[in-house]
């Protein structure tokens, strides 16, 4: 005992014990995957063989997973090599008892896993691609080192490759728990909920829930605003790497009065109709490639409906039956929606409706259907008629004349007049265009 130690010790002070140092994380590693030893000539072949698989791994994961396969990005491929990379570098570094940090790796898998939480994206098409992709590894592995390793070490290499991917898909399993615990405490996500919950005609009681967590006021009647936007506005970042976060979010501006679901290309804002304006306002603001449409007011149980109303209108906007204002409100083209609400049945019903005018030529045909569509309209006689018309009224006479030939007695019949009426197009000069459009093919 040194001079020191027994002055500690008759003091009373406990002697401090000398520290062993601490078992490096790769260490501890390399015994929780039961990693062979091996030497450094099997090491290299380890190494090549696992970096002659990356590709082939990566590729297993964007085929396997269906949201990958879908939407193939550069960026998306370079940041799963980088965590296959990284992933096969330290195994071959664990094996060969080269220090290194499995934390960093862990990290890159944690987030990943996390990343398809945020995504909405369930993680069975992840794992089937990892297991289906680590099987192929070990039997590369256990084929190319036939001869170069040890059969015993080759199937030991095997296992501790399989026991180091469950610990991969382990750090999956929990940043996705962590990825649903931040996706539901997310109110941007419970308001998107709530707005798909409406859309899907979800229990009112689920719906009420989703509304009180983020503190909106369920009102009697709400308009259905959409739009197609050039992008996503708040959804997640759709590539493996959640670790910054890319996108803007535009709904920052919309009223307190109302839910939204801007995660993907078209965007729903479910508003209180008393801030319609505003939240039109807002979202012709937003990067996007056509107009606002807005709906009527209609109760919660109808938004289905109403978005159904905005997806028809946007599709008569493309085919110009609609103009293309920057705020298309369905209350101003009820009838164009009306008549387009099933096209092939449309198209059936003119044709069938329209029929006894067939024997008429082109140009005269047009001036019998203007003058039938404002007659049935309007009831008006002939010379009222005329004047709406700008035609002479013998010409107005002679036209109804043909007309009652033509049509006979279901004239009289208030069923087929409202028949008429749709396929002329009542109320919309456009319609009757469509008309004359869908005749000539």
């Amino acid at each position: 005992m040194s001079p020191t130690q027994s002055q500690m010790t008759t003091a009373g002070t406990p002697v401090p014990r000398p520290r062993l140092p601490r078992r490096s994380a790769s260490r501890r590693f390399a015994e929780k995957i039961h990693a062979p030893q091996v030497s450094p000539a099997e090491c290299a072949v380890i190494r090549r063989v696992g970096r002659r698989l990356v590709p082939q791994i990566t590729d297993e994961i964007l085929c396997q997973v269906a949201a990958y396969s879908r939407h193939p990005t550069q960026r998306r491929r370079d940041l799963i090599t980088k965590a296959v990379a990284g992933a096969v570098e330290l195994y071959a570094d664990v094996v060969e008892k080269i220090p290194s940090d499995p934390e960093t790796v862990s990290a890159m898998y944690f987030g990943m896993g996390k990343g398809e939480a945020l995504a909405e994206r369930s993680l069975d098409g992840f794992r089937a691609a990892v297991d289906l992709a680590t099987h192929r590894a070990a039997e590369a592995i256990r084929h190319e080192a036939e001869g170069l390793v040890p059969d015993d070490i080759r199937g030991t290499l095997c296992g501790s490759l399989l026991a180091y991917m469950g610990i991969l898909l382990d750090d999956v399993a929990r940043g996705y728990a962590a990825g649903v615990r931040d996706r539901e405490a997310d109110p941007c996500w419970i308001r998107r909920r709530l707005v798909r919950g409406l859309a899907g005609a979800a229990d009112a009681e689920v719906i009420g829930g989703l509304a009180a967590r983020v503190g909106w006021q369920l009102p009697s009647a709400v308009v259905v605003c959409s739009v197609d936007t050039i992008t996503p506005l708040d959804a997640v970042d759709q590539s493996v790497d959640h670790s910054v976060d890319h996108s803007v979010d535009h709904s920052v501006e919309l009223p307190d009065g109302c839910a939204w679901d801007t995660a993907g290309r078209r965007a729903l804002v479910v508003t209180d109709p008393a801030d319609v304006d505003a939240v039109s306002a807002v979202m012709r603001g937003w990067p996007r490639t056509g107009p606002v449409f807005v709906t009527v007011p209609v109760p919660l149980a109808d938004v289905p409906a109403a978005i159904r109303w905005t997806e028809r209108a946007r599709d008569l906007v493309e085919s110009g039956v609609i103009p293309a204002d920057p705020v298309v409100r369905c209350a101003d083209h009820h009838v164009a929606l009306l008549l387009n609400a099933d096209p092939t049945l449309t198209r059936w019903e003119a044709s069938e409706a329209l029929a006894p005018l067939e024997a008429f030529k082109d140009e005269h045909r047009r001036a019998m259907l203007r003058t039938l569509r404002l007659w049935l309209l309007t009831g008006a006689n002939a010379p009222a008629l005329a004047a709406e018309l700008g035609i002479h009224e013998h010409t107005v006479r002679n036209h109804k004349l043909r007309l009652r030939a033509a049509f006979g007695s279901r004239l009289q019949d208030p069923e087929f007049v409202t028949l008429l009426l749709f396929a002329l197009g009542a109320g919309e000069s456009p319609a009757l265009d469509w008309v004359e459009l869908e005749r000539c093919g």
